[in-house]
């Protein structure tokens, strides 16, 4: 792929996320800014963990989404555990770079820890997931929860054999601007250095191309003594948390609140 048109990508992102059905859930979403970053807090009407929040940050290949794009994945998460869900608007390449991507939901961790919550979460799908760890130890993170995540921006680890996405091409032009280098094998291995990282909890489907990303993440983890859990879903592909499969879906969601939001890594 050569030059995309990320306007189109863009737009076609949004149609598809809202020409999707809500899902239903019992609570409140509203789009603020917290931090100065354009967000949506979902808060159930029954909130569980006490002085906890979710920070989300969503996929897109750091070039697209908003959001709409996992509405309702971010509704789910909320409903299920009983925590309010912050989803970051954060900013996006090739206008942005993942520093700047970092940057947002660093100031909305911030701005909802001087909200008196003690513990704050990063949940990030896909790229979003880049964005979590690379904005952990900053936002000083209570734990991690990461979904199909690009974690080494290079592909060194990308596995073209696996049939699952997500795609390369497109992988390929995104992160080359949103990492701000020239040459794709300059991109950051965010899991280089896991120390200082809180715990983390990793899901990935068994056909995902990013299986080995979860993997080097989870042993870089051991290696730092940081606690990690890879949880490997048989059959599914990229994107598996928003797809047909609710049932397996919302077990992992229940599993990842288990693990970190109760504090059971």
């Amino acid at each position: 792929m050569v030059d995309p048109d990320v306007a189109r990508l863009r737009a076609d992102a949004r149609a598809r996320a809202l020409a999707r059905p809500r899902v239903p859930f019992d609570g409140v979403a509203d789009d603020e800014p917290v931090g100065g970053v354009s967000t949506r807090r979902y808060t159930p009407r029954a909130a569980t963990p006490p002085d906890a929040v979710v920070v989300f940050l969503h996929g897109g290949y750091g070039i697209l989404g908003d959001l709409e794009l996992q509405d309702g994945y971010c509704r789910r998460i909320a409903g299920i555990l009983g925590v309010s869900v912050v989803s970051v608007d954060y900013r996006l390449a090739p206008e942005a770079r993942l520093a700047d991507s970092t940057a947002d939901a660093v100031a909305v961790a911030e701005a909802l820890r001087r909200e008196g919550n003690r513990r704050v979460v990063l949940w990030g799908d896909s790229a979003g997931g880049a964005v979590a760890l690379a904005a952990a130890r900053a936002a000083r993170a209570d734990g991690l929860v990461l979904s199909n995540p690009n974690v080494d921006l290079s592909l060194a680890r990308y596995d073209d054999a696996a049939p699952g996405g997500p795609g390369r091409e497109l992988s390929e032009w995104a992160f080359l601007p949103w990492a701000g280098v020239d040459r794709l094998e300059d991109a950051p291995d965010l899991a280089v250095d896991a120390a200082g990282l809180p715990p983390v909890f990793v899901t990935v489907g068994s056909e995902d191309s990013l299986l080995p990303d979860a993997e080097h993440l989870v042993a870089r983890c051991a290696e730092a003594g940081v606690p990690a859990l890879l949880r490997e879903v048989p059959g599914a592909s990229h994107g598996f948390m928003a797809g047909p499969d609710i049932e397996t879906a919302d077990a992992v969601i229940r599993e990842a609140g288990r693990r970190i939001l109760d504090g059971d890594a």
